[in-house]
């Protein structure tokens, strides 16, 4: 299947998608000031129309083209049946059934996305609703009251549109990557690519947000050793990738024995705000239901959950992707997961060597950083957001990028 020419009109609509899943229509003041969208409920109502409708004409248009990225991708349907599935065993069936809404619709994007743009095109349409969501947030923090945090526990930390600092943070690192790796490709607009990704930094600097700090670097430092891994043989390669990996292993092992001291120095709680203490009174509820978990959305608002939240106030997740993917689907969710997401790491991997010519080809391997650092902390893995789409979109188009190579070969 190869990727068509796509109409103004249609890229229009695309964009508009995808400004609705960035957040960048439905803007929220700080949650101390109000926890709903400025205008109301009715606001995020209409967009929600917008999204669907837009979303049911491209699935009328290209249906079939819809049947052919389902029928090459099985593992990301299967593991979707599984979490549409989990309503039969869910501990809170009326949650499961209100968010499983929102993950098809991620999931119907992703297929669009994957079947109409190459990686490349992709990037510059993300760039866009990205860029609107920079300078929004820029605008209403600076010149509009209410959208910097006031609580004495955030006081003066920035949380532009998004309502948190931590959300405005890990946009903004999203922001931050595309344009710092467009800005590297691209001759075309360098300068408003730099301008943009300067502006995405700012942010992120603003939000006082350790990770999204952590992200940045990350992505940065990453970039000089993926050029140098490109001219390196196939045994040298090998070696390098080894090596990489022992590496995060030993530094991971060191860190979790080391928590208290890492995290002290740096003038955080000791037990990383708490979440460390929380982990582990979640890690016996997973073992309590190992095979199929609580059901999609099912565990934090069931009776199981009633003493951690009676404990732990503030936690409304398992504040760690991984331990609430385990807790909603149980092992044969998180296997599954974790096959797809090797296949992920595997053709990222294999574009890196082969296909990479600018930096802008690294853009996949640098979005699973981007999502194994967040959901260290942050339970984003399987949420109907941005993190989702944008891991969904790439795998699929990776899938159909190596199936078409196949074909030609």
């Amino acid at each position: 299947m190869s990727v068509l020419k796509v109409k103004t009109t249609e890229k229009i609509l695309t964009v508009l998608l995808l400004l609705i899943a960035v957040g960048a229509l439905t803007i929220h003041p700080a949650q101390e000031v109000s926890m709903t969208t400025l205008g109301g409920d009715k606001v995020d109502t209409f967009f929600n129309i917008v999204s669907y409708s837009i979303l049911f004409y491209f699935i009328l248009s290209y249906w079939k083209g819809f049947v052919y990225v389902i029928t090459k991708s099985p593992l990301q349907f299967f593991f979707l049946a599984i979490v549409i599935f989990s309503i039969l065993w869910s501990e809170d069936l009326s949650s499961t059934l209100k968010d499983i809404k929102g993950l098809i619709r991620i999931y119907f994007i992703a297929i669009y996305l994957a079947m109409r743009y190459p990686l490349r095109e992709q990037m510059r349409l993300i760039a866009w609703a990205l860029g609107v969501a920079a300078l929004l947030s820029m605008t209403f923090s600076a010149f509009i009251p209410g959208y910097i945090h006031t609580s004495p526990e955030l006081r003066d930390m920035w949380s532009g549109i998004y309502g948190h600092k931590n959300e405005l943070g890990y946009m903004m690192n999203w922001s931050a990557g595309v344009f710092l790796h467009l800005a590297l490709s691209s001759y075309r607009y360098r300068w408003l690519m730099w301008a943009l990704c300067g502006l995405s930094i700012c942010l992120i600097i603003l939000t006082r947000s350790t990770t999204s700090l952590t992200i940045l670097l990350t992505m940065i430092l990453l970039l000089p050793f993926y050029q140098s891994f490109k001219k390196t043989n196939y045994k040298l390669q090998v070696i390098m990738i080894t090596s990489a990996l022992m590496l995060l292993i030993i530094f991971s092992i060191l860190l979790i024995n080391n928590v208290e001291t890492v995290v002290g120095t740096s003038g955080k709680d000791l037990t990383l705000n708490g979440r460390s203490d929380l982990w582990e009174l979640v890690i016996p509820k997973v073992l309590d239901k190992p095979w199929l978990g609580y059901g999609y959305s099912g565990f934090w608002t069931s009776n199981a959950a009633s003493n951690l939240r009676a404990t732990y106030d503030w936690a409304s997740n398992a504040h760690n992707g991984f331990l609430q993917l385990l807790l909603e689907l149980g092992f044969l969710g998180f296997l599954t997961f974790a096959a797809g997401f090797i296949r992920f790491f595997v053709m990222a991997l294999t574009r890196l060597v082969t296909v990479a010519k600018k930096p802008e080809d690294y853009w996949a391997m640098q979005m699973l950083i981007i999502i194994v650092i967040v959901n260290f902390s942050e339970a984003r893995l399987l949420t109907p957001g941005w993190n989702w789409l944008m891991y969904l979109t790439t795998s699929l188009s990776l899938t159909l990028s190596f199936q078409r190579t196949a074909i030609y070969k």
